[in-house]
This record gives structure tokens, sequence and C-alpha cells, in this order.
């Protein structure tokens, strides 16, 4: 399968939740957009031994009304993959370098947003010790995977509280670069 940014984005972060939190994510079931049956298939067949398995929710996406859908109808910890603006330069060697602005988040969907302080306390460290489980694994997927090879020098750890979603945890932001991602130097 040819894969692209964002396709390789989802392809990386889908090893880490529970594998059973794959198939709801192709909802409609097929699609008659090339790569869909692809893309679903490649996600399906991952090899077992996932990360966190008992993250049992996995949602990845820009589009906060399909995410807010998504999560407000699920229970327990999941794995947020949310990517933004792609900066793309050059240097004065004429490189270019593409930056997407990327953040991944684990996080707890409370039954009761309001309720015990302990309770959202112990919710927070608990994301907060799988998103490092995470952290950690990117870091020593450097070497196989380029695009995360500045993830150990510059990365940041910051609270997740979104109260449309019912949800506390972790997001760490950071930035995937890739030089010439999009191949400008082939024209």
């Amino acid at each position: 399968m040819n894969t692209s940014l964002i396709t390789e984005l989802f392809l990386y972060y889908a090893r880490f939740p529970n594998k059973k939190s794959l198939a709801p994510l192709f909802n409609k079931g097929e699609s008659i957009i090339d790569g869909y049956a692809d893309l679903k298939n490649s996600a399906l067949n991952l090899p077992d031994g996932n990360i966190c398995p008992d993250i049992d929710n996995f949602v990845f996406g820009p589009n906060f009304d399909t995410v807010s859908s998504y999560v407000n109808n699920m229970t327990g910890y999941y794995l947020f993959v949310d990517f933004g603006e792609i900066e793309c330069t050059t240097d004065r060697s004429n490189r270019f370098t593409d930056s997407a602005r990327l953040a991944i988040t684990v996080a707890y969907r409370l039954k009761e947003f309001n309720g015990d302080m302990m309770e959202q306390l112990i919710a927070s460290d608990s994301c907060l010790n799988k998103l490092i489980a995470i952290r950690n694994t990117m870091i020593r997927d450097q070497r196989q995977r380029y695009w995360l090879k500045d993830v150990s020098k510059n990365h940041t750890l910051s609270p997740f509280i979104a109260r449309e979603l019912s949800s506390i945890g972790w997001s760490m932001l950071f930035n995937r670069d890739n030089y010439d991602g999009f191949n400008i130097k082939q024209l």
C-alpha cells in the first residue's frame, strides 16, 4: 500500500490502542473512494501486541464535529491523533522541509465531568502514564522512522481537559518534520 503523510500517521498510531478499536473507524464498511479498502485491510491486519491494550478506542482526524460525535458515543480510555497545519520551508541550500504540527492525546471519557476531583486525578494520572508509554515507544522507533527523529529533543506534554467531550487526559504536541515530503524536487 502506498502511504501518504496522513495514512502513515494513521497506521503508525493504530498500533497503540487495543486492536478492536480499529474496525469501528470503518463504520461504512466499504466506500467508492480509492484506497478505503486497502487502508481498512492494512489497519485490521496490523500485528497484535498493542502497546496500550487497555485503550479501547481510537480517534483520528482534525474534524471536531466528527471527533465529538465519535467520542460522545464511547466510554473509557481513548487515543486521539490530531493533525493541523503543514508548514513548508526552504533553507539557503534550497532544501525543502515540510513540518506538520501533531497532537496525540490519551484521554478518559468521564460519565460525570463535574464529578469527584479525585476521580479526575486518577484518570489524569493514568492517561499521563499511557501517553508516556506511547512517547517512549516513539523515541525507541526513531531509528526505523525518520520523522520521529526529533521527538526526543522537542515535544510538549500538556493536560487535556475537554468539557464538551466529557474527557480528561494528556496531550503530546510535536512536529513531524520531513525533508521534501511532497516531492517538490521531482518537478
